[in-house]
Order: structure tokens, then sequence, then C-alpha cells
């Protein structure tokens, strides 16, 4: 049977995928973007191949979100890689070592390849391969819910406090998380000392000097005054909000690292770097 080689270096937003035939020779290279009609198209293009009667393998490390799901459902092999044996392979198809998206799609399709017989197939029916879609689609449930969480912050926030958002610009790092449990309003913010917020971004933070300077002055721009009622209101929703939100940061952080344990469980080889005998 004629069969395809396909290498997925996955991302969150933009993916990249390598495709080659028996002899090394490239078939295909695509980006992929996390999008519904990004991972339609390519659900199509290897529907069509098989169809055509080519056996597709493919070859994946570290991934994100459902694309495993995704793959077996496409009636792909899907052979999980540890990072490591890609990191001890690369010299062979570039002695730099040199590292960007394509090339580390091209090598695990190529490394599948020549190596195959050193992997061991994500079987769609096993425990391994079931558990590995739970944790999938729950890992995909709780960024859902973070996202939202988030969403719910921000639009708070616009209501009475927008300069955090302006400052900090990504309201879920520990830093602009941590401001709003200190600073939850625009009084408290208006009785911060520049000494105390030195210490708050330099020490406990940090942060360098140039960004102090950057996050106390855009803190300090003019805002709209806001009646005291709205600020008792919507202050204590930013307390609910980021307790939960830190909560839900926690568990993506746990999804996550259970789902890429699960790659890094994989045989780390010890391969030469030379090309195959």
């Amino acid at each position: 049977m004629k069969r395809y080689y396909i290498g997925v270096d996955w991302g969150d937003r933009l993916h990249q995928v390598y495709v080659g035939d028996d002899q090394g020779k490239k078939v295909r290279e695509m980006k992929v973007p996390e999008t519904v009609e990004g991972l339609a198209e390519i659900g199509r293009w290897l529907d069509e191949q098989r169809a055509e009667g080519f056996e597709l393998w493919a070859a994946i490390e570290k991934p994100a979100g459902r694309i495993v799901d995704f793959l077996l459902d496409h009636g792909v092999e899907v052979y999980p890689v540890n990072p490591k044996a890609v990191d001890r392979v690369r010299d062979r198809y570039r002695m730099s070592g040199s590292k960007s998206d394509a090339f580390d799609a091209y090598v695990l399709a190529e490394f599948l390849r020549t190596d195959q017989a050193h992997l061991k197939a994500l079987r769609p029916s096993s425990e391994k391969a079931q558990e590995l879609k739970m944790l999938s689609r729950d890992q995909r449930r709780v960024v859902r819910h973070k996202t939202r969480l988030l969403n719910q912050l921000t639009t708070t926030l616009k209501e009475y406090y927008p300069r955090p958002l302006d400052a900090f610009e990504n309201i879920e790092t520990e830093v602009a998380l941590d401001f709003l449990t200190c600073y939850p309003t625009p009084a408290h913010l208006g009785a911060l000392k520049r000494k105390e917020f030195n210490r708050f971004a330099t020490q406990q933070h940090s942060l360098s000097k140039p960004r102090c300077e950057e996050l106390w002055e855009k803190l300090h721009k003019p805002q709209l005054a806001v009646p005291e009622h709205v600020v008792r209101a919507k202050a204590q929703l930013v307390e609910v909000l980021v307790d939960q939100l830190r909560a839900s940061i926690k568990a993506v952080k746990t999804y996550h690292h259970k789902v890429e344990s699960f790659f890094a469980s994989s045989p780390a080889v010890s391969w030469p770097t030379g090309p195959p005998g």
C-alpha cells in the first residue's frame, strides 16, 4: 500500500504540517490555522488521500488542543514522539541544529519514515488513545472556561476600572492578577505611592525598571469618575473573577502538562544522530 509520512508541529494558533512519500520526497507542506475552516481543509485533504488508497502515518510531539483526536478521527495512524528524540536526530538533517516549525515538521516526517521501527503507534481503540482523547477534550473545556472568565473580567474592568487593562495588556498574568487583588479600585490606585508600587513591581514580581516606569505612567492616565455604588459592586465581582481565573489558569496548566507528559513517556531513545544504516 502507498503511504504518506506526516510531520505535525502543532502550535496554539498556527500549525505546520509536512508530508513526504516512501522515498522521502516532499508531497505537500502547509500551514494550518487553528480555525474551523483551517481544520476542515486539512481534514478533507486527509480523507481524499485515504480514498485514493494512501495509508497515512503521522508523527507528533507536544500536542496542543484536539490534534491527536482530530488525526485519529480522520483515519491517520498517530505516532507519539518524545521531544528528546527529535532533539537528538535534528542534526541528522541540518548540522546547525537550528529550529523552526517548518523544519521540525519535516524532521518528524522523515524520522517516522526512517525510524518507524523504534516508534509505537497510538491505536484508536486502545486505553491509552481513549485516555488521551478524553484528556484533550477536557483540556479544551477548561481552556474555554478560562476564556469565558477572562472575557468577563475584561468586560467588568471596562465598566469601572479600565487602567489595569491598558497597563498590563495581558490581564491573566500573575502580576496583573496580583495587582487587581492588592489595588481593586480607582481609589486604591489613587492612594498608591510610587515607592510601594516599585516594591510590588520590582521586588515581588521582578519587573525591570523600564517596565515599572511604563506601568506607572499607564496606570496614572486620567479616567472618568464612576459612581461609588458601581465601584463597590464591580470590585466585588472582580474579586470573585480573579479567584476563579487563578484556579482556571492552574487547571489549564495541569491539563497541558498531562498531555505533554503522555508524549514524554514514550521512549526517549538512544539512537545515533547520523542517518540510519
